[in-house]
């Protein structure tokens, strides 16, 4: 009796050793009181790529951020299209972007800059794949948090390489002034005067307070949008069916969030702690 007592004993003490051994996740926000930014990021999230039930599933393309600068080989900084859209008020430049502590920070501040012919009160940044990683159907899978304040607008979205428009997905828009609710859409057309869309909304997760996880697996005639590993919503109509490149930026004002207002603070900073991209 006193040996199996010892032996559950040492057994006990055993667990909760090699339980305090594991890695703490720290999932603090982010703050920003300077475009530096501190953070500790997450890696390996247990929500949907951890547990892919698909075997056939192969990464193919991935950004963790933890080398503390920005990988040049996988992300352009500049706007492929270079001009202003949906009546946007920032420039994009690329000292809007900081990697540190395993985050990806794409930052909007009041600033002078000239951007597609004019001066601009406000700057940000956007990362894109264009003529370094495209895709034809696959799993895309990000995981961030977004900034709260009218007029901001984060998105991560894919774009055809022949930079035509439509076809557009959007893996994610959120607005600024309603950061519970997440925007997704399937856009297509033969051309802009043309262009139709399908899209859904989930609302409830505050992605501005914690990170979350968005993933598409898109697939011929089928793109379904998942929240945190819970599918969300999915679209049948026109799936695009050529080769996509990745953006992810955060812009200010437009048509659709409009512009920001004295309550709005800034620096502003959409977080990204990874992409990770799978085909079949």
């Amino acid at each position: 009796m006193k040996r199996v007592l010892t032996f559950v004993l040492w057994s006990v003490v055993f667990v909760l050793a090699m339980s305090c051994s594991q890695k703490k996740k720290d999932s603090s926000p982010v703050t920003v009181a300077t475009p530096t930014v501190e953070a500790t990021s997450i890696v390996g999230s247990t929500m949907a790529s951890s547990s892919l039930e698909e075997t056939s599933w192969k990464l193919v393309f991935q950004d963790e951020f933890n080398d503390n600068r920005l990988d040049q080989s996988k992300w352009n900084t500049q706007d492929p299209w270079g001009d202003e859209r949906n009546n946007e008020l920032q420039a994009y430049t690329s000292d809007r972007l900081v990697v540190r502590g395993g985050f990806l920070s794409i930052i909007a501040d009041r600033g002078s800059a000239i951007y597609d012919g004019e001066s601009r009160n406000y700057v940000s940044g956007i990362l894109t794949t264009y003529q370094k990683f495209s895709l034809k159907y696959g799993r895309v899978e990000v995981r961030v948090r977004v900034p709260r304040g009218a007029g901001l607008w984060p998105a991560v979205w894919l774009l055809a390489d022949s930079l035509k428009w439509p076809p557009e997905i959007d893996v994610l828009e959120i607005l600024g002034h309603d950061p519970k609710t997440v925007h997704f859409a399937n856009h297509w057309g033969s051309d802009w005067r043309q262009h139709q869309s399908l899209g859904g909304t989930l609302a409830g997760v505050d992605f501005s307070s914690d990170f979350h996880v968005v993933q598409i697996d898109w697939s011929p005639g089928l793109i379904t949008w998942s929240v945190d590993g819970e599918e969300s919503f999915h679209s049948t109509s026109n799936i695009p069916d050529q080769p996509m490149f990745l953006l992810m930026n955060l812009a200010v004002g437009g048509d659709w969030p409009g512009a920001p207002n004295k309550d709005t603070v800034f620096p502003a900073s959409f977080s990204i702690d990874y992409v990770r991209v799978y085909s079949h």
